[in-house]
């Protein structure tokens, strides 16, 4: 890059972290040159951030590997954002706090640098957004948003998949199916495929015949999901901030086909729509 971000850090789970520093208020432009930075970093590869850390860092490979395990079989998973500064302003909190809303992983650090002695000094840091005390406040929101998506679905006009599948019997019940990881984004498919090398399990789910909100039995904990919200249940325990997930496409079943495969071939035409389209539109999905 023609200029260089100020800070990238790698964590434990393989995410990386890009840190824009500035002394003093942080100046209007802050968050979109971290942004900038954030967008470039989204494309390195494995095998770039192993050896750009290894080189800037004078360690081995093995020890990168030992410090996140999870590069070993996957790709590095959604960057994280954090604005450090002494001050931070309504021009640059706003934004902040909006691109939360849209699920960026972003957030607000203010310093402090303060000295003791002529030879030293003590650096404080206070979270200002997202502020701690929200945090579960805002996964509680996303899984209430996510479950009214799903009741305004299931009274719509559209015929969901799972309603369509059980009303043709072409799915027995105690049939395995399995995720689709092909349908995820390049990070929603490095995590998962990571979490399924350490337990198959993890990307296998039982189709028990029964309505649209308990549609699957996840092997794993032995619990029922609809389609949505069992893929929407992964994302969110692996750290991300799911949002309009068009579930029956996640989905395949021993044919070869997804859920909404088999749905739409079993309806009349029109009666299903494209499970992307629908996510796209209303942030629903059709289970």
């Amino acid at each position: 890059m023609a200029d260089r971000l100020d800070v990238l850090c790698i964590d434990s789970d393989g995410r990386l972290l890009v840190a824009e520093l500035k002394r003093g208020e942080a100046v209007d432009t802050t968050e979109l040159q971290a942004l900038k930075y954030a967008a470039y970093c989204s494309t390195l590869t494995t095998a770039e951030v192993v050896e750009e850390y290894s080189r800037y860092q004078n360690v081995s490979r093995e020890a990168v590997i030992g410090h996140a395990p999870a590069l070993q079989d996957g790709e590095p998973g959604s960057v994280r954002i954090r604005l450090l500064a002494g001050r931070f302003g309504p021009a640059v909190t706003s934004v902040v706090l909006w691109l939360g809303e849209l699920g960026l992983d972003i957030g607000c650090v203010e310093l402090r640098a303060r000295r003791l002695s002529e030879t030293h000094a003590v650096l404080t840091t206070r979270q200002i957004l997202p502020p701690p005390e929200a945090k579960d406040y805002l996964v509680r929101r996303r899984r209430r948003e996510t479950l009214e998506d799903e009741k305004k679905e299931a009274s719509g006009r559209r015929r969901n998949s799972v309603t369509v599948i059980n009303e043709h019997g072409s799915v027995e019940t105690g049939t395995e199916i399995c995720l689709n990881l092909a349908s995820f984004s390049d990070d929603h498919r490095s995590a998962l495929t990571a979490e399924i090398g350490k337990d198959p399990r993890y990307g296998k789910a039982t189709w028990t015949g029964r309505g649209s909100h308990n549609a699957l039995r996840w092997e794993l904990d032995e619990k029922n999901y609809s389609p949505s919200g069992l893929v929407w249940q992964m994302l969110e325990a692996l750290g991300f901030s799911p949002s309009g997930i068009a579930g029956p496409g996640h989905w395949t079943l021993p044919s070869g086909k997804s859920l909404w495969e088999e749905a739409l071939a079993l309806s009349d035409a029109g009666q299903i729509g494209d499970p992307g389209a629908a996510a796209d539109a209303d942030g629903v999905a059709l289970d």
